[in-house]
């Protein structure tokens, strides 16, 4: 009994996948094409509704019927997708509706896969990422560095730190700290919380000082955590990832804190509901993060900056924050060939 009731769940699955790829199929607008790599492209019909001008007509979207089904648009970054033993998500019935499948068939398909999930609970959707860190105490004696500076008789080395940052641009950022332990030249350092849900979870410290036998940076970080993650439930268009906590201080991004993502923070950021944009140092070390995101499906950006201007927050020094983040954003790259070549002349 049993493994007849197996076989007909997994019958089930085969049936609403092959009906909504039947589905898909008919409803398929104007021409199409079928791509080497399994892709059948088709004029996008989620361009206008996902900020572009104008509707796509080079048939920048494709179909991948694979496990399943993928949709992808190489020009406004939307996709969706479904997979055997899942219910459809608002993306995936815009997308039917977007290529004119009529309400009553769309409902007719959600109506099958709730029936299946429901028939089949082993056949669950894969977990969102569980995370927790614990509340971190900032080095003794911190104090927010806007507080100090307007002492009436302010330390020294917390005028030069203040002066620092507002030399890089920094100073419409209010959240930074300072303190006057001279243990790793805190007190030439300013101070930058990591906050998650209200609790400091961590914390990275940058000396002003042009010093090569002293570290840069010194940070304490736990692992998975990314800066500003905040940012991941914010509704919002667009969210930029980049590697370095100034960088995305200066734009409001999430900052991976190191080159590359373990598997846990890709899933975390898959979390995001809008499209991705991942903007990675000028250097080689970006390299690897660019990988990521062409694995994943995430547009890149080569902004047209100058040429000593090595990230965002060199970017917004030299060109202002909003001209920096309109770069970035009109910059945005997400076919896969272009990614290649931009990165090798960028």
């Amino acid at each position: 009994y049993l493994q007849d009731l197996i076989d007909f769940s997994t019958k089930l699955l085969y049936y609403i996948t092959m009906e909504l790829q039947n589905t898909i199929i008919t409803h398929m607008p104007g021409k199409r094409k079928k791509t080497p790599s399994g892709w059948t492209t088709i004029n996008c019909p989620m361009c206008t509704t996902n900020g572009q001008s104008r509707p796509d007509t080079r048939s920048r979207g494709g179909f991948r019927f694979v496990d399943g089904m993928v949709y992808h648009c190489f020009n406004c970054g939307f996709s969706t997708s479904y997979k055997p033993g899942r219910t459809f998500g608002k993306k995936l019935v815009g997308l039917l509706r977007g290529i004119g499948v009529p309400d009553n068939e769309v409902r007719r398909l959600q109506l099958l896969a709730i029936r299946e999930k429901e028939n089949n609970p082993q056949q669950e959707e894969k977990p969102k990422p569980k995370i927790s860190w614990r509340e971190i105490q900032l080095p003794k004696g911190s104090k927010p560095l806007i507080e100090v500076i307007k002492q009436d008789t302010p330390p020294e080395d917390a005028i030069w730190v203040y002066k620092h940052i507002i030399d890089r641009g920094l100073d419409h950022f209010g959240d930074f700290y300072w303190c006057n332990d001279t243990y790793l030249d805190l007190n030439r350092r300013f101070i930058v919380p990591f906050y998650y849900n209200g609790s400091t979870v961590g914390y990275t410290s940058r000396i002003i000082d042009h010093d090569k036998d002293k570290p840069k940076y010194f940070t304490n970080s736990q692992p998975n955590y990314m800066y500003n993650m905040d940012v991941l439930s914010k509704r919002r268009k667009y969210l930029i990832v980049v590697e370095g906590v100034l960088d995305a201080l200066s734009i409001d991004g999430l900052a991976v804190l190191h080159n590359k993502l373990n598997q846990v923070q890709i899933d975390l950021i898959k979390e995001f509901d809008g499209e991705i944009i991942v903007c990675p140092d000028r250097d080689a070390a970006g390299s690897t993060l660019i990988d990521q995101a062409v694995e994943n499906g995430w547009s890149v950006s080569f902004p047209p900056w100058q040429d000593h201007i090595k990230d965002c927050a060199d970017a917004v020094k030299h060109y202002g924050q909003l001209f920096t983040v309109k770069s970035i954003i009109d910059s945005r790259v997400n076919n896969k060939t272009k990614i290649e070549v931009l990165r090798k002349i960028a």
